[in-house]
């Protein structure tokens, strides 16, 4: 198994947990004033999605050049 870039498993796991916290606590409280403080954390959990999935791109087109 090839070891994944750091960025996109940081952006994965942030997307993750994010999502989870943010349903949970949305179904315990019933205000929705944790939309506010999340919607901050969505934006940097996906650049780092998106750095670390074009660095595996760039990685992987500099590897199917050299073979």
């Amino acid at each position: 198994m090839t070891r994944k870039n750091p960025y996109f498993l940081i952006g994965t796991l942030g997307m993750l947990m994010t999502s989870i916290f943010n349903i949970l606590l949305e179904t315990i409280v019933a205000e929705g004033s944790f939309i506010s403080s999340f919607s901050l954390l969505y934006p940097v959990f996906i650049a780092f999605l998106l750095v670390g999935a074009g660095n595996m791109v760039r990685h992987q087109h500099r590897s199917h050049q050299i073979n």
